[in-house]
């Protein structure tokens, strides 16, 4: 690095004002819409899961990194090297470590909860099996993080203070690997559920929706394949202080873009309940019955709904929320997480005393295992059929 050459002219410049905007504009986004997501899976599903806790977590850490960029910029972050003042530079390095810490472990929190999320939904062997290879991965690389944080700096106090001697590793090599790691692992869990998202049998609409949802993943992986180059300018810089802005705005966004991508998938039900309208589907609270799902005389499964919110038009109502089970002719139960459902038009009457409904719900059946790439999906079950609503009672014909 050259010698840095003070220039008076630009001693009143300060990015403080960017950071400080930066931070809380996204704090309170990613904050925003894990509080939702607790919101959706507590109250309305009811089947707050690891992977939401796991989010939680992430969360906590990121907002923890806001702290830390925030101290850094009280200590001289924005401003030029030359007009900080001596004594800021230790705490100032304390805060620019501990926002590396915090940073990395937060990443690496999002990805197990992005993954806990996939095995949950996804039943099929081989997704069930490259989750597990992948949350193996997620916890090795956060514990060879932790040796190489703790060792980049023998003692690790000579990282913020120089003056106590000690031998540091070479930093840049190390953001770089680090920077690398988490570019391929972005884009590895992102296309990770691609296939078996594009075999779902759903509503062209529904199904568009859906991998929209899944592809505001690319944003995370743009802003971190961004953040690399905000990397070289703070490790070639000739003054760390004022450049070393864009890397530290820019690893906040990667994280908390990340928890913001990670978050949409499960606020479908808020969505759902605040604009039927754009899903097909009204929202309502009211009681309801059993709906038997089956094709001519082989009934196969009795659905019984149980504290959830009901949908449905006029006086029938349908909860698609949480379902117990059971088939005839055999035997099996379970829980349902129902992130996604809906009917697709308003019923017609036939007969006396029921109306008809064409019911299109997307569901999930623990402990369902199917075969093949494209088997099963926990949260995604497409049940479309023919329900007559009696008083309570539903007798659907249909196909699955």
């Amino acid at each position: 690095m050259a010698t840095m050459i003070p220039n008076p002219a630009l001693n009143g410049q300060s990015r403080f004002g960017e950071i400080v905007i930066i931070l809380s504009v996204f704090s309170v986004i990613s904050t925003v819409a894990v509080a939702m997501r607790c919101y959706a899976r507590l109250f309305m599903l009811r089947c707050f899961g690891r992977d939401d806790g796991v989010m939680v977590a992430a969360q906590v850490l990121a907002l923890a990194s806001a702290v830390a960029i925030g101290l850094e910029a009280q200590y001289g972050l924005g401003r030029h090297t030359w007009v900080v003042p001596q004594q800021n530079l230790i705490p100032y390095m304390k805060a620019f470590y501990a926002s590396i810490v915090v940073y990395n472990i937060a990443v690496c929190l999002t990805k197990v909860s992005i993954l806990l999320q996939y095995k949950r939904l996804f039943s099929n062997p081989i997704m069930q099996r490259l989750t597990l290879w992948g949350l193996c991965f997620l916890v090795a690389w956060a514990v060879a993080l932790a040796f190489l944080l703790t060792l980049i700096c023998q003692p690790v106090a000579a990282f913020w203070d120089p003056s106590i001697g000690g031998k540091c590793l070479e930093a840049s090599t190390i953001w770089y690997i680090m920077a690398a790691v988490n570019i391929a692992s972005d884009f590895a869990i992102l296309t990770l559920p691609m296939p078996v998202i594009k075999s779902l049998q759903l509503p062209q609409r529904q199904k568009v929706m859906l991998i929209a949802v899944f592809c505001l993943g690319f944003f995370p992986c743009a802003v971190s394949i961004y953040r690399v180059k905000t990397l070289r300018t703070a490790i070639d810089t000739q003054d760390p202080m004022y450049d070393n802005v864009d890397a530290a705005t820019w690893s906040f966004l990667e994280l908390t873009t990340g928890v913001l991508a990670a978050c949409l998938p499960t606020l479908r039900p808020i969505f759902l309940a605040a604009m039927p309208g754009l899903f097909g589907a009204s929202g309502h609270r009211n009681r309801t019955g059993h709906s038997t799902h089956g094709n001519g005389q082989n009934t196969a499964k009795q659905y019984t709904s149980r504290h959830s919110a009901s949908y449905g038009n006029g006086k029938q109502q349908f909860r698609i929320k949480e379902l117990e089970f059971e088939s005839r002719g055999g035997s099996s139960s379970g829980e349902e997480d129902l992130e996604f459902g809906g009917l697709k038009h308003p019923g017609r009457t036939q007969g006396k005393g029921g109306a008809v409904y064409s019911v299109s719900v997307v569901a999930a059946e623990e402990g369902r295992k199917s075969g093949g790439f494209a088997g099963g999906i926990k949260a995604t079950t497409v049940v479309t059929q023919q329900v007559q609503v009696t008083k309570g009672v539903g007798r659907g014909y249909g196909r699955r």
